[in-house]
């Protein structure tokens, strides 16, 4: 489930969360994940555990550093709005799991459609004022969207992480080069499976719960939303 909830952001506003979907397939959106707050909360969780984790490998480049200001998508005018972006422009949802080019420019197209449209994110606008009173360099504002790029160091970024205006911040913008690399040491190998074996034996445990959601989402490998030892023999097998 929370791989096809993680492909929904990306077609429904939320840029850069597809990068935690790696399932083989990807369904057409369903609208009751969309309209559970706790599921979406999730998310953003995964994400900002993503970002700690990775700034604390040393493996973060914070020059590009994305960070989320959500839209209200319990709103049905964005939904429908979201929806005839969906159905109009053709979005490959597989093709936004792996390609970072095509990802950015479909988020793009939607934050054109949404001006168009007259969206506002009153979120963005306020984050963006206190960006410029602290001198955060914004490389790129999607406004409608919700979306900015900005150039800080990993303090700055952890204290967006717990600004009521950020859903998420991404660190690094891209979509990681394996989601398997569970150690974050650059290469997936046995040491991300017995990072599955300590998670198992309750050993994997951090004092973040971010980190913690991430790492559960992180080692269910073959998707079937249970962690077991199933997942690292999935992990060698295709290592």
């Amino acid at each position: 489930m929370y791989k096809r909830i993680i492909s929904y952001f990306m077609v429904l506003l939320i840029a850069f969360a597809a990068f935690l979907g790696n399932s083989p397939t990807v369904s057409a959106f369903g609208m009751d994940d969309l309209k559970s707050d706790s599921r979406m909360q999730l998310g953003y969780s995964i994400i900002n555990g993503y970002s700690k984790l990775s700034a604390r490998s040393g493996l973060t480049d914070y020059s590009k550093t994305a960070v989320y200001c959500g839209q209200d998508l319990s709103n049905p005018y964005l939904l429908a709005l979201a929806g005839t972006f969906y159905f109009t422009n053709g979005v490959d949802l597989e093709r936004t799991l792996t390609d970072n080019g095509y990802a950015l420019g479909l988020v793009r197209k939607l934050n054109a459609f949404l001006e168009r449209m007259g969206v506002k994110n009153e979120r963005l606008t306020s984050l963006k004022a206190a960006l410029k009173n602290e001198k955060v360099p914004v490389t790129e504002s999607l406004d409608s969207v919700g979306l900015l790029f900005i150039k800080t160091d990993s303090a700055f970024a952890g204290r967006l992480m717990n600004d009521d205006r950020v859903d998420f911040v991404f660190a690094g913008g891209e979509v990681p080069p394996s989601m398997k690399d569970l150690n974050m040491d650059g290469r997936s190998d046995f040491e991300d499976a017995s990072y599955i074996q300590r998670f198992l034996a309750g050993e994997l445990v951090y004092p973040d719960a971010d980190e913690n959601e991430y790492i559960k989402f992180a080692t269910d490998i073959d998707g079937d939303k249970n962690q077991d030892i199933r997942d690292a023999t999935a992990l060698l097998r295709d290592a």
